[in-house]
């Protein structure tokens, strides 16, 4: 099952860490998620990895 959580409080806060220098704002972490396949990369368009 599925919840909704309000999340306000923390849109507030962290809308006033934008105002300020940043340094508390908590962003997510980003990462690339590496598509092996050949046939998949073709589907979805991507270019060839290269790791």
């Amino acid at each position: 099952m599925s919840t909704i959580e309000d999340i306000s409080d923390f849109v507030q806060k962290q809308r006033q860490n934008i105002k300020s220098d940043c340094a508390e704002l908590i962003t997510p972490q980003e990462k690339v998620y590496s598509v092996f396949d050949t046939e998949t990369q073709a589907k979805l368009g991507l270019s060839a990895c290269t790791e």
